[in-house]
């Protein structure tokens, strides 16, 4: 059963979208409304039935995105990060993840707080005290406010293979999420996707291992990352440099476990690499930085990806 799936490009909050941080922008072209108005252009043009967007103002999502995509046909839940407040009221942004309401019925919906991930971990797994200099430590390196969106969808229209089947495939799982930005993290952006990948094993297996599951996001991570190599290979070296971080003071403890504990049971593929070859070139172009952060991963033991949209080359982002 053919889905088209959309994990758009991280869709730059207005709170970021600022001349000091881009200076090389004509003012115009940074404005909300402009931009918006061209993300939506190019959603409806890529006829997607699941779109995933990260960076979704709260204000935005319920003053522009839920609106013109319910007017598209789309159904969609939203999340935002869980910072307790940055000012005027909806100007904190999040994840908001969108389903074509004649393809798919929603079954099931979940938000992951990774702040209320670390709390747990802290004094449930580690028996650290939350108000002890320890505890505060740790929390305070890991508590970024990232969060992730997590949905189980059904075909509005399972096909006469799938009501033939004794064991069908009629639903899916969809994740969405934005691990933390700063690039002298790595850790703590590997802790996230342990901890995601985590919490997709414990509910999919819950409801049967034949679920297919697809994990769609703004990583922060380049493909030389611990992140990528935990995704795409169940594990990381434990001679990897980003779990081998000289911190070296008691603000910044070390928060990640023996390397050999990080690991999951998901066989997953990236949708560019599998049918590409090989990760774009960029999918975050900027005066600043030009790399790949942003990947579509699918289960490989009950998906297959037959074909994804082709990344602009530099000249053409350029001219």
């Amino acid at each position: 059963r053919r889905m088209w799936i959309r994990e758009w490009y991280n869709c730059l909050a207005e709170i970021y979208a600022t001349l000091q941080q881009y200076p090389y922008c004509d003012f115009w072209a940074l404005s909300w409304d402009y931009r918006f108005q061209n993300i939506l252009r190019e959603i409806i043009d890529a006829c997607p039935d699941v779109i995933c967007l990260q960076e979704v103002q709260a204000d935005h999502y319920e003053s522009h995105v839920y609106n013109a995509l319910s007017e598209a046909g789309f159904e969609g839940v939203y999340k935002q990060k869980t910072r307790a407040s940055m000012g005027l009221a909806g100007k904190v942004d999040g994840c908001a993840l969108f389903w074509r309401r004649s393809k798919f019925h929603l079954v099931e919906s979940y938000s992951i707080e990774f702040n209320e991930l670390a709390s747990r971990q802290a004094t449930q797994v580690l028996g650290m005290n939350p108000r002890s200099d320890e505890g505060m430590s740790y929390l305070n390196r890991l508590s970024k406010d990232n969060v992730a969106q997590l949905v189980v969808l059904e075909l509005a229209q399972p096909s006469m293979s799938s009501r033939s089947n004794r064991d069908p495939i009629n639903q899916v799982c969809i994740a969405n999420t934005h691990l933390y930005s700063n690039k002298d993290f790595p850790d703590v952006k590997l802790w996230q996707s342990w901890q995601l990948l985590q919490e997709l094993e414990t509910f999919v297996m819950s409801r049967g291992t034949n679920l297919p599951l697809m994990i769609c996001g703004d990583f922060n991570s380049t493909p030389d990352t611990a992140v990528y190599d935990l995704m795409s290979r169940q594990a990381v070296h434990p001679g990897h440099p980003d779990v081998n971080m000289n911190i070296g003071d008691d603000s910044s403890p070390n928060i990640l476990p023996d390397a050999m504990s990080i690991s999951h049971s998901f066989q997953l593929g990236s949708v560019y690499h599998t049918v590409m070859g090989e990760e774009p070139k960029a999918t975050n172009f900027t005066a600043a930085f030009k790399g790949v952060l942003d990947y579509m991963w699918y289960s490989a033991s009950n998906l297959r990806p037959l074909s994804c949209a082709p990344v602009p080359e530099e000249q053409e982002l350029c001219s």
